[in-house]
């Protein structure tokens, strides 16, 4: 039985209902300083251009729309925002009975004979003890799978870093390093043992959800989730591993990135997601995903996925997702600088009330 939220919460259809921030509980004088006070632009990260109006941002409050800086329509790969939707498809599988989420992935998928090489195969080495939680479903900033690889172009200069910023992030001493991003794309520690952030095991994850749904995993998450949040199927888009893997340009500052994803591409037809991100989306659809966190998986007085699974993450580009459970609001960013995806939500002092859309609340100016 789902928990019972404050009756002021609803939930979005296809489209938001824009409240004023007075309506929203919010103290308007501390609103207006915030407004003026934040510079928000589009975000500028390994030359990806995002000048004009190209970014958005939509924060939210109890199923409403508040507040818009930028375009919330514009659509873009939204980097690792998408590991979120990775972890929400591992659950589904965990809510249907599909999988025990402390069982050896092995037991269901090997990948023998279509991972590239056998020391890559889950029921070898240090994967024979990767479970599915310990490979996804993390949300301390760290991965526990034991896979060292998170950029191509990084990890061919001895880093595991992320972007220009952290470049002198080390390969970590555990890591088996030989400079090939593709070959070094495994376990390399005992799962649990160790935390990194590893782009290279949500790949792998996405490929052994792919195989145990036998489904690709965009049609998964819009027939088992997305569909009751008022998602179409072409309100979003997730940009399969291969894409990625054969642009050498996806980041144009960083050259050959994608080089660590490595096939399978497709298993049973089905095409193998970004699993570490890649999902192209708008501010005002992702902003769905907030307000679902933010209610711990319920919608409408269903609960449609658990709440340990319902994870807000970030991406590098200015993008992220995020819901908070004691004033009920969210954020949903799009290349956007100026709004920190880590913690974006607003002091309590902010709040005056719950959302109130009486004649009497509305009479207030904002």
């Amino acid at each position: 039985m789902p928990s019972k939220l404050p009756d002021w919460i609803t939930y979005p259809g296809e489209d938001w209902i824009e409240i004023t921030p007075t309506q929203a509980g919010l103290d308007a004088a501390q609103w207006r300083h915030f407004i003026a006070n934040k510079s928000v632009k589009g975000a500028e990260w390994e030359g990806e251009d995002h000048a004009g109006n190209r970014w958005g941002t939509v924060f939210i409050r109890g199923g409403y729309r508040v507040h818009v800086w930028g375009d919330g329509d514009y659509r873009f790969q939204t980097a690792s925002m998408g590991k979120a939707f990775t972890w929400a498809a591992l659950g589904l599988a965990v809510d249907r009975a599909l999988v025990d989420p402390n069982e050896f992935i092995w037991r269901d998928w090997t990948g023998e004979g279509m991972l590239s090489h056998p020391h890559k195969y889950l029921d070898r080495g240090h994967h024979a003890k990767l479970t599915w939680n310990l490979l996804g479903r993390r949300t301390d900033g760290l991965h526990w799978g034991g896979f060292p690889v998170t950029n191509g172009y990084f990890w061919r200069q001895r880093s595991s870093s992320q972007g220009t910023g952290t470049v002198a992030d080390p390969v970590p001493g555990w890591a088996d390093w030989t400079g090939d991003p593709f070959y070094d794309n495994f376990s390399h520690a005992e799962p649990g043992s160790v935390g990194i952030y590893s782009s290279g095991g949500q790949w792998r994850l996405l490929q052994a959800l792919t195989a145990l749904w036998n489904e690709d995993i965009k049609r998964v998450l819009d027939e088992e989730l997305f569909g009751e949040m008022g998602i179409r199927p072409d309100d979003w888009d997730w940009i399969p591993g291969r894409d990625v893997h054969e642009n050498p340009s996806f980041y144009p500052n960083m050259p050959g990135y994608g080089d660590f994803l490595d096939p399978p591409y497709e298993i049973n037809g089905h095409p193998v997601r970004g699993g570490g991100g890649w999902v192209v989306i708008s501010a005002n659809t992702l902003a769905k995903f907030a307000h679902l966190i933010a209610t711990r998986g319920q919608w409408n007085g269903k609960q449609l996925l658990s709440p340990e699974y319902v994870i807000g993450h970030g991406g590098g580009n200015g993008s992220g997702v995020a819901g908070e459970s004691r004033f009920y609001t969210g954020f949903a960013i799009v290349s956007t600088d100026g709004i920190d995806f880590r913690d974006p939500f607003l002091p309590s002092e902010f709040f005056v009330g719950p959302v109130d859309l009486s004649p009497t609340r509305q009479r207030f100016r904002d």
